[in-house]
């Protein structure tokens, strides 16, 4: 294939976006959660150490959380609240005496591993990488290629926790898991393998509906220290504070898919038009015990109402002031519009914003052209984010659209992105939020069991 090529990229999309909507518009939601709820053996050049905590008791971050919710919940709009939850989580490291194909250990305990993990890293960094899998897929066992990529490329370890999948648990409670696993890093709980580690240590990484939790975590701990609130976690008081930086891939930033790039882009991305037409709402599609809820719901993760909460669709927040640096990488795709709009008010703000479009490349591009130049480019300019966000680095605003030809970049003014106001995103999030609706055949109770 040559990535150099426009038209062989658009028909290389469209090969994919074909045998994803047939897929999702023929298997269940239980069938498509089936396969990446997996936990592979570990093999290779990486460490993996598991724990699990306690479902916090001496705890005020849910309660804050809510707090947070209701009151940017300008529509009233009713959703779920969901309870804290015991936690797992995974450890990822580099294994550099290892081969492709060699098992771990078998004889070592979880705690052995971590220390072993955490002897062979070069760096103080710590990476959280929350993951996509549009809130209903995955694990972090379906993400070690990736964090173990990060972790040999920064000298990192890496920390994945298992989020709550939509849409047995919609918003916020993956939300929850995020800013409780933030929580961890910071505040150790029982049975826990680390000690306490500083923001200025960690960075948040991710990909596709991850970056949309990584952000809304950001809103979390800017809002709260902006109210001068300070958190109790399993009986331990935190101040909010944000990481080093945040450096994300593929972002999706606006549920509501209110910005014109959803149309725009559709030639260079995979997803259906239009996007609020969703496969499963609609009269042949397979039903199983996870779909349709009970109630029914017209969106997999949350009430409609709710995909224009600033939350849940971080695009739709007003206020930046303090955040971390920010890296974004990106194709040309469907929701570029609402990551470059974060760029362009976080850097209107003060804060250091970094975006990269690559020409005609779909929404995770890089997991899908491995060996695409593209692919290599995004990846290493990734982790040097990373590494350079855990370094303090504060780099000069900067968007760039990359040219499939030669990789060469042009330069964007970063003021001047994406033509809209916040109130007028805020108002098309919430207008295109109620399109949703429920479908007539899940409030009769029909089935294609």
């Amino acid at each position: 294939m040559d990535f150099e090529n426009i038209k062989h990229l658009q028909a290389a999309a469209q090969r994919i976006r074909e045998g994803y909507l047939k897929i999702v518009h023929s298997t269940s939601i239980s069938d498509l959660q089936l396969p990446s709820l997996r936990d592979d053996p570990v093999r290779g050049q990486l460490w993996v150490s598991k724990f699990t905590t306690p479902k916090p008791t001496q705890d005020t971050s849910r309660e804050l959380l809510l707090e947070l919710i209701d009151e940017l919940n300008k529509n009233n709009v009713p959703y779920d609240r969901a309870d804290s939850d015991f936690l797992k989580f995974e450890w990822i490291g580099y294994r550099h005496d290892a081969k492709k194909d060699t098992p771990e250990p078998a004889e070592l305990s979880e705690s052995e591993k971590f220390r072993r993990l955490e002897g062979e890293t070069r760096s103080p960094l710590t990476i959280l990488y929350i993951y996509g899998g549009t809130f209903a897929l995955n694990t972090p066992s379906c993400y070690r290629r990736t964090t173990s990529f990060l972790a040999k490329a920064t000298g990192a370890k890496v920390l994945m926790v298992h989020q709550r999948l939509a849409p047995q648990n919609p918003f916020p409670a993956a939300l929850l898991d995020v800013f409780q696993a933030y929580l961890t890093l910071l505040a150790p709980p029982p049975h826990s393998h680390h000690a306490a580690i500083s923001p200025s240590s960690i960075v948040l990484a991710g990909d596709s509906s991850g970056s949309c939790l990584a952000f809304g975590l950001l809103q979390i701990l800017l809002r709260l220290k902006r109210k001068g609130k300070s958190i109790n976690f399993h009986g331990t008081t935190i101040q909010p504070t944000v990481p080093a930086g945040i450096a994300v891939l593929s972002p999706i930033t606006d549920l509501a898919t209110s910005f014109p790039s959803f149309i725009s882009n559709a030639r260079t991305d995979i997803f259906q038009q239009p996007h609020e037409i969703l496969p499963y709402l609609q009269p042949g599609y397979p039903t199983c015990p996870q779909w349709p809820t009970k109630p029914p719901r017209a969106n997999l993760y949350c009430e409609p109402g709710m995909l224009a909460h600033p939350l849940a669709s971080p695009a739709g927040s007003d206020d930046w002031t303090g955040c971390c640096p920010i890296w974004m990488g990106s194709g040309q795709e469907q929701s570029i519009d609402p990551a470059l709009f974060i760029a362009q008010v976080a850097h209107a703000q003060g804060v250091s914003v970094t975006v990269q479009e690559y020409e005609g490349m779909p929404h995770t591009f890089f997991f899908t052209f491995r060996d695409a130049p593209q692919t290599k480019m995004v990846l290493s300019e990734w982790a040097l984010a990373i590494l350079r966000f855990s370094q303090g680095v504060k780099p000069v605003s900067s968007v760039s659209f990359i040219r499939a030809k030669g990789l060469v970049p042009e330069h964007r003014a970063v003021e001047n992105l994406v033509p809209l106001t916040v109130p007028q995103v805020q108002d098309m999030m919430w207008v295109k939020s109620q399109r949703h609706k429920i479908p007539a055949h899940f409030r009769e109770g029909r089935s294609n069991l």
